[in-house]
């Protein structure tokens, strides 16, 4: 049987994207306030890491 490409949804995965969203929200507005580039660094590292973590969530409920 082939394996479907629509990946079911793991516990609280809508909170997860929400997150990475804000991280990334954060990341862009940082430049209008002078920020340093550690200000948009981090924010986009923690969205990288959240949708990592929902990857890694979604292989493991995979098998």
């Amino acid at each position: 049987m082939a394996k479907s490409r629509i990946q079911m949804k793991v516990r609280g995965e809508g909170l997860m994207w929400a997150a990475a969203a804000i991280c990334l929200l954060a990341a862009a507005v940082a430049p209008l306030f002078g920020d340093s580039l550690t200000a948009i660094m981090v924010p986009c590292a923690g969205a990288v890491s959240i949708i990592v973590g929902i990857a890694w969530l979604r292989s493991n409920q995979a098998s």
